[in-house]
């Protein structure tokens, strides 16, 4: 195997100190799941490769044995342990396979980049703990590898998570592309209950979940990045923004944030053009959510989507509304959405994205200008390569090629 083999009764002494109680159904559970870890460890080798390996073995101890003045204890290394203790993460592992038994979106459970987590906090807690290294293997640019005596780190965990990934596999399920008439079906659905509703909160609802669709199908921004959209930015630009003719007019995305590699916050702007292919009605909504933050919530920094605590909002808390919109803009118009298709099928996380480059795409908008759309995407790959710019100077770069950008948005 190349790594430690303890039968479940062993395994189940190393890691709980004490014999199973027969009539403990948490000890038979625990031995239970001891044995699903032991053969997920066991199944991260190829069958063909152990075979040859045995073959091997037994082939080359035979001919020393036969041929060689030498004890086997010389030929052949100390199997078993005789201490008790757990020295591969055997109760990490047995944490992690319990965790794959939770409820699944896509699946019945967990997929196995869900039950991955339970490596990384465990790894995380330990090296904040006592057994803490400021060993550095190697050291090249920004670049580093550092020693760690974590149990997740060593082979046999390792060979645990390959069996467990090759025993539950991959089930992907792909959000679907958001069009332009399902887009204009969710406003119109949402511009209804905006004008009948009573309730400023019902009010706010929609606009929340609306401005988040319309903002990350505007840029093709995905679900994860919408949230990075900053007010403070937003109203810097936007008396500017709404000179000229109306097929001139367009808002400034302002992103904000400390992203990955970086060191200081970085802004990035991506513009959405006020008139569009189909009539998307942006600014009306852009402009509701602007009264509703400025002169009814007061605000006029931090974030445009932010929880009561001024945190950054996730798109989990506007996605439930935007697949009830998408519900009953197929069943005002069926033909909005196919019948295989189900609203749950449809999610902020990657629909508009996914639906603003197909429709780009079929309107034969450049690849230039996509890739000009996704520049600060490009940036972020470089890990800080970039200087930190101020606001007005990233707008004053960004403007220089408005008339290229504003090619997407108005293809949609």
């Amino acid at each position: 195997m190349g790594v430690p083999f303890e039968c479940d009764l062993c395994s189940f002494r190393n890691v709980v100190g004490r014999d199973p109680v027969i009539t403990d159904g948490r000890d038979e559970f625990t031995l239970t799941a001891i044995r699903r870890v032991l053969l997920d460890v066991m199944w991260a080798r190829e069958p063909d490769t152990v075979t040859s390996n045995w073959s091997r073995a037994r082939r080359d101890y035979d001919m020393a044995v036969d041929n060689l003045s030498l004890d086997y204890r010389t030929i052949l290394p100390v199997l078993g342990n005789p201490g008790v203790g757990d020295r591969v993460g055997l109760g990490v592992a047995l944490t992690t396979v319990l965790a794959s038994l939770r409820q699944g979106k896509n699946a019945a459970n967990v997929q196995f980049d869900t039950i991955r987590k339970t490596q990384t906090w465990y790894a995380n807690a330990y090296d904040a703990g006592e057994n803490f290294s400021c060993e550095t293997v190697v050291g090249l640019d920004q670049k580093k590898q550092y020693v760690s005596t974590g149990h997740t780190f060593g082979k046999w965990f390792s060979r645990f998570m390959r069996g467990a990934r090759l025993r539950m596999g991959m089930v992907r399920r792909q959000n679907e592309a958001l069009t332009s008439k399902l887009v204009l079906g969710v406003c119109a659905e949402a511009e209804k209950i905006w004008t009948l509703a009573h309730s400023e909160v019902r009010r706010t609802e929609m606009e929340d979940a609306v401005c988040f669709m319309l903002i990350a199908f505007g840029t093709g921004l995905r679900g994860e990045e919408v949230p990075l959209v900053s007010l403070d930015g937003l109203l810097t630009f936007w008396m500017e923004t709404r000179r000229g003719e109306h097929r001139d007019r367009y808002m400034m995305m302002t992103l904000s944030g400390r992203f990955k590699g970086e060191v200081d916050s970085r802004w990035h702007m991506v513009p959405i053009c006020d008139k569009t292919r189909s009539n998307i009605p942006f600014r009306l909504w852009m402009e509701r959510i602007m009264r509703r933050r400025v002169n009814c919530q007061h605000r006029t920094k931090g974030w445009l989507f932010e929880t009561k605590t001024g945190a950054r909002a996730k798109l989990g808390k506007y996605d439930p509304t935007f697949r009830s919109l998408v519900t009953l803009a197929r069943a005002t118009n069926s033909r909005l959405v196919a019948s295989a298709i189900e609203p749950d099928d449809f999610s902020l996380w990657r629909s508009p994205r996914r639906g603003a480059v197909l429709e780009t795409t079929q309107q034969g908008v450049d690849t230039k200008v996509m890739e000009l759309i996704n520049r600060w995407r490009s940036k972020e790959a470089a890990r800080g390569s970039t200087p930190n710019l101020p606001m007005r100077q990233v707008y004053t770069e960004v403007k220089s090629t408005l008339p290229t950008m504003m090619q997407y948005s108005r293809a949609l």
